[in-house]
């Protein structure tokens, strides 16, 4: 039968008609896109949230390192546990300091806060000694995060870990008074075979090294603008002090680069506690200080060599034809006696903090301990004879006193300790025996050993106990002829060696690969 042709055109017109059919498609492009545009903003919620949980990662474990340092004076830093739980407080963990309201259920991963000992941050003089064996913090947290347009595909939550490692040092100087008091008797002209120079010159050579990582001024100024030896925001300011005396204006034999000496001359006596230090300037007059504290050692903080024009730069013998300190002329005659040069030390570096508000103190000790300043030389007095320790000098054992010198050496480390100084002692080439005033004090005064009047101490344990900490105390016992029996609980011997570890203690925790070992 053949079709109508009428309704023939009608069915061929519907088949074409396509009008309404972009409407399901329309509806189905709608749904991918909001849903598309749903996951981004779920992805950069997630991404927004690991930032923070990174934050807080970085903010924890610079403050466990930093407690770890004993930058701060927080009694929890003291063990493992303390410092953890320092670490956490600064975390994003619920109650603690850096908590997001948009990120909840943090959580620290277990085996964390995680106290480690990088060897690679060792060799550049950042230690594992100290109140814990370790000079770093890795910090680990988690997260599950809430998602919102992931949920209509399954997704609710998303899980998220940061992890941050910070070591306790190595990164900017902290604001630094520092006062380094150098052996400068006849002793130190002998040659050390294991450093291949004199005593005095490995003596300042370390010196350079501490200046060498130190920062003169503040690390956002390309080059310090320096007056008068001191640099504008000035960092780490550094003085120097020697023992025996010497006399004014000889002293400048010691910064000037002549081929002449400074001159010795009998010991005189600071007050204990004194704040402020102002030796005399007019010629006859004594100084124990050899430099004000100053900050042109470097031309900025970026800079490797050391600034060569600085007087403390050839002081400590690192300008080109300059040997640096020397021993002065008599040195012979007036011997060693520590205790008078750190009173007068310790009382510049009270002066300069009250100067530079929010500075810290510290005192570095140099020297072999055996403290044998005579009361006259010859010792038996009479014509002739030069007087070393006058008046108020007298046989008690107290200071001022020629009898008990290296008890009263560790009596005026603990004053410095006490008044808020951190106080270093590098035992240098320290003899197995010595402090012979201190053994016989206790004869001279009841006839027999009583340590209940000085210490009755050999040059070696009065270094030790003259350091703040025990890791703050190094000795070099490998030095020519110290018989090798002197030995830290820190590990380094060599003179560069400690002081770039006393560099180290000095500078700011700083963040690090997590990788690093």
């Amino acid at each position: 039968m053949k079709a109508d042709s009428s309704s023939v055109g009608v069915w061929t017109a519907l088949t074409r008609d396509e009008s309404g059919q972009i409407l399901p498609v329309t509806a189905f492009m709608l749904i991918v896109l909001l849903g598309l545009a749903g996951l981004v903003l779920d992805v950069g919620h997630v991404y927004m949230c690991h930032r923070e949980l990174q934050s807080s990662c970085d903010a924890a474990a610079l403050a466990g390192a930093t407690a770890m340092s004993g930058a701060t004076q927080n009694p929890l830093a003291t063990t493992m546990s303390g410092v953890q739980a320092i670490a956490t407080k600064y975390s994003a963990v619920a109650g603690n300091k850096n908590v997001y309201r948009n990120l909840p259920n943090v959580a620290m991963v277990s085996g964390y806060p995680a106290l480690k000992c990088l060897a690679t941050f060792q060799a550049q003089g950042v230690s594992c000694v100290g109140y814990v064996p370790y000079n770093a913090v890795q910090v680990k947290q988690q997260a599950a995060v809430p998602l919102n347009f992931a949920r209509l595909f399954g997704f609710s939550t998303m899980t998220i870990q940061a992890s941050s490692t910070a070591v306790k040092g190595g990164g900017p100087s902290r604001p630094y008074n520092i006062a380094i008091v150098l052996d400068t008797t006849l002793s130190m002209q002998l040659y050390d075979a294991d450093c291949g120079a004199t005593q005095m010159a490995c003596s300042l050579s370390g010196v350079q090294v501490l200046l060498q990582h130190l920062d003169p001024c503040g690390t956002s100024q390309p080059t310090c603008t320096v007056t008068a030896g001191n640099s504008a925001n000035s960092v780490a300011r550094v003085s120097l002090f020697t023992f025996p005396q010497l006399n004014y204006p000889t002293v400048g034999a010691d910064s000037d680069c002549s081929n002449s000496a400074a001159m010795a001359t009998n010991y005189t006596f600071p007050a204990a506690l004194a704040t402020s230090y102002a030796p005399g300037t007019t010629p006859g007059s004594t100084t124990y200080r050899v430099l004000d504290f100053q900050s042109d050692y470097r031309a900025s903080d970026t800079a490797i060599s050391l600034y060569a024009s600085s007087l403390l730069t050839t002081a400590a013998g690192g300008s080109p034809g300059c040997a640096g300190m020397g021993t002065p002329t008599y040195a012979g005659y007036v011997g060693t006696y520590y205790a008078a040069t750190m009173y007068a030390a310790q009382a510049a570096l009270t002066q300069e903090q009250t100067a530079y508000p929010g500075s810290q103190n510290v005192m570095i000790i140099l020297g072999d301990g055996d403290a044998n300043a005579p009361h006259y030389n010859p010792p038996t007095g009479g014509p002739g004879s030069i007087t070393v320790m006058a008046s108020p000098a007298d046989a008690s054992g107290t200071y001022p006193s020629y009898m008990g010198e290296c008890g009263q050496s560790i009596k005026a480390a603990l004053d410095a300790t006490n008044a808020g100084t951190t106080v270093y002692t590098v035992a240098y080439g320290s003899p197995s025996f010595g402090c012979s005033f201190d053994q016989d004090l206790a004869y001279f005064l009841i006839g027999k050993p009583n340590t209940s009047y000085v210490p009755n101490v050999q040059p070696c344990n009065e270094m030790a106990q003259m350091a703040t900490h025990p890791w703050n105390f190094f000795s070099d016992y490998k030095q020519t002829g110290s018989g090798s029996t002197c030995v830290a609980a820190q590990t380094e011997v060599a003179l560069s060696d400690i002081f770039l570890q006393i560099a180290g203690d000095l500078t700011e925790a700083r963040l690090v690969s997590d990788g690093v070992s």
